[in-house]
């Protein structure tokens, strides 16, 4: 008879839940350890008033068959398919994306268009003689779409969303999160689709959702695990990891009844790598610490807004006007009308990233929204005839790994140094610093428990799109 281990999941997450029904299912005994009062972790979704509101927008989309399965079954009727409208907001004027050639012509005019144009071929001449070197996120963009493009629309965003220069942005940021498509591709995409009656490759036009929010569907997933005998427990805070020879002997939990000891034959962190590193006693070497310190996550703070009356029509837009520092604004009515009560009535997020001392941080909860609102009519993307009935504001620390330059070097670095361990495994976006979506962080879960428990099963997690090339579609006849 096979025996069977015990095993502990540090945070209900994607990765976490995923790591736990795979564990579940194969009757071992698990307890996921999750320090909010939901699970889901950042795509869960809140009950407020008249709507239900996800941290941020999270559509659900993969070329994985197994995951894309896994997600069908687990909500069954309970998953609708979404027709996806993304568009950027910039000047007071909304550009589709990907970007129409059209739609861009009129909005940016004749002028600044032709700037557009030029300055793309002349980064292509530059390219084709070897000129320039693509060292950053920076180069990566202008080298592929012309500096005028690169200033319009990658700039001012992807600055107010890392907190820092782009030039210190890792280039294989780029490289996975611009979809793998060029110039040519992003702006006469629609032409292209007409002429040949293809589906060209670029952002999928439809998306899974779970029809009472993303979070539903971690829901579901969690009833599943504790129907298979797993445990999960809320609020319930990670505080040290004890090892020695390096194997993990206990954790230490913190909950509403005080402090109590973990011992399990294995462990699985989805929370922040760095987290891992820091709650480590004994202290690792000197070398992991400093790789630590030099590895940064971005906060994320979502301003919940119940507002009345017509607004835009998009799932979320991309706010690129530099006069505010908003990054993001999600209509969460129009992922499911089931968000909302009424037809009148939006639940909106708008989202702000930053860093620990950064002064929107440490505003008062009333001063953000004051503040969100201010800017939402500044930018003109709400006015006289919406209100605001009711708010509320949600925090995430260490929301977002910062890609930065050389960022590699030290999660290597500390990535060697846990691999010593016979029974720690990091899983998931924050667990192993790579910056993934939901398909991605349930795989990783999925897959590291399946390697656990098979021993013919043997998936390195860490490849899990790391291919460089973030895809969405595929050319179709």
């Amino acid at each position: 008879m096979k025996n069977l281990q015990t095993y502990t999941i540090i945070g209900a997450g994607p990765s976490g839940l995923a790591a736990a029904n795979e564990l579940s299912k194969n009757k071992n005994k698990v307890t996921v350890y999750e320090k909010a009062d939901l699970v889901g972790g950042l795509a869960r979704t809140i009950e407020y008033k008249n709507c239900k509101y996800d941290i941020g927008p999270h559509r659900f989309y993969t070329l994985n068959k197994e995951v894309n399965e896994f997600y069908k079954n687990t909500l069954g009727p309970d998953s609708i398919t979404v027709k996806r409208l993304t568009r950027i907001f910039y000047d007071k004027k909304y550009f589709y994306y990907p970007l129409s050639p059209f739609n861009t012509l009129i909005n940016l005019g004749i002028i600044k268009a032709f700037k557009i144009l030029t300055s793309y071929f002349f980064s292509k001449i530059k390219s084709i003689f070897n000129y320039s070197k693509i060292k950053n996120f920076e180069d990566w963009v202008i080298s592929n779409f012309g500096s005028e493009l690169y200033k319009t629309f990658f700039k001012s965003y992807t600055e107010k969303v890392w907190g820092i220069e782009c030039k210190n942005i890792s280039k294989d940021w780029a490289a996975q999160r611009i979809k793998n498509i060029s110039f040519f591709n992003v702006f006469f995409n629609s032409i292209i689709k007409k002429i040949r009656k293809k589906k060209v490759k670029s952002l999928v036009d439809s998306f899974q959702y779970p029809k009472y929010g993303a979070g539903f569907f971690y829901k579901k997933l969690s009833n599943k695990i504790i129907e298979n005998g797993g445990k999960i427990e809320l609020n319930s805070k990670l505080t040290q990891i004890n090892h020695l020879d390096y194997k993990i002997k206990n954790i230490v939990i913190k909950n509403s009844t005080g402090i109590v000891d973990i011992e399990t034959d294995f462990f699985i962190f989805s929370n922040p790598f760095t987290e891992i590193i820091r709650l480590l006693n004994p202290k690792p070497p000197q070398n992991i610490l400093e790789a630590c310190n030099n590895l940064k996550y971005r906060h994320h703070i979502g301003v919940k807004l119940e507002i009345h009356g017509p607004i835009f029509q998009d799932n979320w837009i991309y706010v690129h006007d530099p006069r505010v520092k908003m990054a993001r604004i999600s209509n969460y009515k129009n992922f499911s009308p089931y968000m909302s009560n009424s037809i009148n009535i939006n639940p909106i997020t708008v989202e702000y990233f930053c860093f620990e001392n950064d002064k929107i941080w440490n505003l008062t909860d009333q001063e953000i929204i004051s503040f969100a609102i201010k800017e939402l009519r500044l930018a003109g993307i709400i006015d006289f005839n919406n209100t605001v009935k009711n708010s509320f504001i949600v925090r995430s620390l260490n929301a977002y790994p910062v890609i930065a330059k050389d960022y590699q070097k030290y999660v290597l670095e500390i990535r060697n140094y846990l691999r010593k361990f016979s029974n720690l495994f990091p899983i998931g976006r924050s667990g192993m610093f790579k910056y993934n979506n939901q398909d991605h962080a349930i795989a990783t879960g999925m897959y590291m428990a399946r390697n656990l428990i098979n021993k013919d099963f043997d998936i390195d997690i860490w490849n899990i799109n790391s291919e460089g090339v973030y895809v969405e579609g595929e050319i179709k006849d």
